[in-house]
């Protein structure tokens, strides 16, 4: 690696573009470290070395003491700290806290730390300070507020397109003023609450890889209202438990509404931010997330701007061209650099190459708390200053040049992409 490329990238200010993290610190959980380090991803690769449900349960518990949990994660995390999720916490803890490695003779200490670490000057220490992140886009289900000193907001839409139970519907009417009676009433309050969305951010999520196939197809609005009517008439319950009722959402009816939404984001000029690619978890159906299901979409609506998440990996080709081909498609590394270090890399290194380096955002951190980004943006500033070095010792382009890309992926391209000023 160059190092005059390493150095100016460690120094690039970052706009994130997805993160899960409480919408303000005073709303962090107050647990040990490793219930903390446990909310998310790490436990995957845990499980999936063979960590129980059991065992996940007994370790997440904050009324268990911390020597007793690493009891039981020694052996699991040994054959874990090198994915990337390991990797990331790693390096959170040797440069947040001081402590050079995780382990039995360091579990107490760091804990001990993390508890000394868990004040309101947190959250700008990670972010602001060690991170140099200016500005996050913080995925918010419905109407929830945000510190705007450290976030803009992504609006999901899942709930709208597939409402599990009769509070969605109830929260719906709420939120839009509209009662929904027909088919119709529900179109109607969609579109307002895209408008109310849309006065507070244009930035929209869409998560419902994880429920069921990005495939929208197009579809005849009587099929769609016969697949309400039959929802929302559906079960046997009295007008005050409506709001209990559990709801299967056909295909017709989700993939009418989720095209509607899109008309109506199209026309207010909005962006939808996508999942692709691999789902958080252990288990579930992969082939739903693969971009190439929404080919259809973005023909459809040539004037909607679509941000797919995670390089779609494994399906990273694929999102690649789907991004070479059309205008309004852009590709989006947040969660890469940790799902897959290497594979990062090599797909950042094949896009530099086969894309328009406009349409890439370098970084997202997709943590659900704090200690996880600054891993995260460390590892990700590393594996793209070292494609940058890879392709000026090649010959593609001198070092001005990737220094320039550098900032691009950081900030420049995710500040234009999604009209932020994150000064």
């Amino acid at each position: 690696m160059i190092q005059e490329i390493y150095d100016y990238i460690k120094n690039v200010p970052i706009v994130d573009t997805h993160e899960h993290l409480p919408c303000f610190e005073i709303e962090r959980p107050h647990n040990d470290v490793i219930a903390e380090f446990l909310s998310s991803y790490l436990y995957v690769d845990l499980v999936s070395a063979g960590l129980s449900q059991k065992e996940l349960l007994f370790v997440r518990n904050d009324k268990v003491p911390v020597v007793e949990k690493w009891n039981v994660l020694e052996k699991y995390w040994n054959v874990c700290q090198y994915t990337g999720y390991g990797q990331a916490l790693s390096i959170a803890v040797k440069d947040i806290y001081d402590i050079d490695y995780i382990g039995t003779e360091t579990i107490d200490s760091l804990n001990c730390a993390y508890l000394k670490g868990q004040n309101e000057q947190h959250f700008y220490k990670v972010l602001k300070i060690k991170s140099n992140i200016k500005k996050s886009i913080l995925d918010c289900d419905r109407y929830n507020e945000a510190d705007p000193d450290y976030y803009i907001v992504s609006n999901r839409i899942d709930w709208m397109i597939m409402p599990k139970t009769g509070k969605d519907i109830r929260l719906l009417e709420e939120l839009s003023g509209v009662q929904i009676y027909t088919f119709e009433n529900y179109l109607t309050a969609c579109e307002v609450c895209i408008d109310q969305y849309c006065a507070k951010s244009k930035i929209l999520k869409l998560g419902i890889a994880y429920s069921r196939s990005l495939c929208f197809p197009r579809t005849l609005r009587m099929d769609a209202e016969s697949c309400f009517n039959r929802m929302i008439r559906s079960g046997d319950l009295g007008e005050k438990d409506m709001e209990s009722r559990t709801y299967f959402c056909e295909p017709p009816f989700t993939n009418y509404v989720f095209r509607c939404i899109l008309g109506a984001a199209q026309e207010r000029g909005m962006i939808l931010q996508i999942h692709t690619g691999i789902q958080d978890g252990n288990g579930n159906i992969l082939v739903n997330s693969n971009p190439v299901h929404l080919n259809e979409i973005f023909i459809d609506y040539p004037k909607m701007r679509f941000d797919l998440f995670h390089i779609g990996y494994p399906y990273q080709k694929e999102a690649g061209v789907l991004c070479k081909m059309f205008p309004n498609v852009y590709l989006d590394m947040c969660w890469a650099h940790i799902v897959s270090p290497v594979a990062s890399r090599k797909t950042l290194s094949e896009w530099l190459e086969f894309l328009p380096y406009t349409k890439i955002s370098g970084f997202g951190g997709d943590y659900m708390f704090v200690d996880g980004v600054y891993g995260h943006q460390f590892l990700a500033r590393k594996n793209i200053a070292q494609v940058l070095s890879e392709k000026v010792e090649e010959g593609v382009f001198c070092i001005d040049k990737a220094c320039e890309i550098g900032d691009s992926l950081l900030y420049d391209n995710p500040a234009e992409i999604f009209h932020i000023s994150a000064s």
